[in-house]
């Protein structure tokens, strides 16, 4: 059974972070999320897991409106080679079903790196643990909360 908007809540609640969550329609990619809660897709957090040679996790959290280099952010981080996880990994990694993983609050505690222009940001929105769930976070939380390396994510 996949985690959920109130495993995310229990996660938060339990670091006593300060976080709203948003219901509404489903949005399964950024844009929609852009539109849906009527803020600009840089205030958009997207969560993306990538799997390295040695099938080894790593969660990276970028604007929403940013494609990641996989080539440059492998090279960047000293691995051979960075591919996207499938539906299965993400789940088995994070806890969350693809297209609702938050960038906190995980199965276990994952590498991770933040892209630093996020931190520019009071708060930004990003998976709520559901696909019609929307977290309301700092920044300044979500690179605490993963331990995650602040970088320039090519």
């Amino acid at each position: 059974m996949p985690l959920s908007s109130k495993d995310l809540e229990a996660f938060l609640e339990n670091r006593k972070v300060n976080y709203r969550i948003f219901f509404h329609g489903e949005t399964y990619s950024a844009e929609k999320a852009s539109r849906e809660l009527g803020v600009s897709l840089d205030q958009v957090a997207k969560t993306v897991v990538f799997v390295n040679e040695k099938s080894e996790p790593l969660i990276v959290v970028v604007p929403g409106g940013r494609r990641v280099n996989q080539d440059r952010l492998a090279k960047t981080l000293g691995f051979k080679k960075l591919r996207l996880a499938t539906g299965e990994e993400v789940l088995s990694h994070t806890g969350y079903e693809a297209g609702a993983v938050p960038p906190v609050g995980h199965l276990k505690q994952l590498p991770a790196v933040v892209d630093e222009t996020l931190l520019s940001r009071g708060k930004v929105y990003a998976g709520g643990g559901a696909v019609n769930a929307t977290l309301e976070i700092s920044p300044v939380d979500i690179v605490r909360l993963l331990n995650a390396k602040v970088i320039k994510v090519p």
